[in-house]
């Protein structure tokens, strides 16, 4: 699915933002709130197929709902090193996948994007990331498959600065940058960092919001406590503003892992994130 002439304002529902919800409830949820795409994981794939559904019955159900694919996230072992987690929950089944798992998935889902993460990974240096990201994009690049390399505060990927320079050294013009607003927040970066950056490297974008206040365990508020675009401290429109006047082309995947949003029914936490992710694309 390509996106070389989309514009920052289609709504995507990260698989995250509803996290714990099966496979089919996940898909009307997002339909019936009015998102026009989703993000899958190999979760939600391993669950699909033990209920009994084929890859063909997958592409049926997603055509059913309307709904397109805009990437799959997240492919996590790609590094010498890669952590699994011995657990059933989303993250450890998908520290779990292999490679040819998660680019399977993509052709099901017929989107040609696959977000990558460190993950729990630790590097001996950062040519090796480098080196990892390299190797990636060329299996994915035989796949025709594009990848973004998503950083995160708290690991060897700390910033957008810090992805810029692996993805350039890495030298594939299939590799790019994936931009999350509650990731760029914490990690010391503002709105208008995006407008050094060249638009054909930012390959996704995940919105969320941000308390005003950090807590003391960063990997409990990015987990739990982030916030519906909007609720919190992020300039998200900017952010939108930067990413349409830099020219990339992304879907708006709308990504809150939040506690209180979790006691909701599924369709009630899907609209609330449209709703509220709509409002500042109307700002924007």
């Amino acid at each position: 699915m390509s996106l070389e002439n989309h514009s920052v304002n289609k709504l995507s529902l990260c698989w995250g933002s509803l996290d714990g919800v099966a496979y089919p409830e996940f898909l009307s949820a997002a339909s019936e709130a009015g998102f026009e795409s989703v993000t899958l994981n190999s979760a939600l794939y391993r669950q699909a197929t033990a209920s009994g559904l084929s890859d063909t019955d997958i592409r049926a159900s997603l055509r059913d709902q309307g709904l397109q694919v805009s990437g799959i996230d997240p492919l996590f072992n790609w590094l010498p090193g890669s952590v699994v987690l011995d657990g059933s929950d989303p993250i450890s089944v998908c520290t779990q996948v292999s490679m040819e798992e998660v680019f399977h998935l993509a052709h099901v889902a017929e989107t040609d994007l696959v977000n990558a993460p460190l993950g729990l990974a630790t590097a001996s240096s950062e040519q090796e990331i480098v080196d990892g990201f390299g190797i990636l994009c060329e299996k994915a690049k035989s796949e025709s498959l594009r990848v973004s390399l998503e950083f995160m505060p708290f690991n060897q990927v700390p910033d957008l600065e810090t992805a810029l320079r692996i993805v350039e050294q890495a030298g594939y013009s299939n590799g790019g940058i994936m931009v999350d607003c509650w990731h760029l927040h914490r990690g010391g970066g503002m709105a208008d960092d995006l407008l050094e950056i060249p638009g054909n490297r930012i390959f996704a974008m995940q919105i969320d919001d941000a308390l005003s206040e950090p807590l003391p365990d960063i990997i409990e508020e990015t987990m739990n406590q982030r916030l519906p675009p909007g609720d919190g401290c992020i300039d998200l429109a900017q952010v939108v503003r930067n990413l349409r006047s830099i020219g990339a082309a992304v879907y708006v995947d709308v990504e809150v892992f939040n506690d209180s949003l979790r006691a909701l029914p599924a369709v009630q936490r899907a609209r609330r994130l449209y709703d509220a992710t709509a409002a500042v694309l109307d700002q924007a």
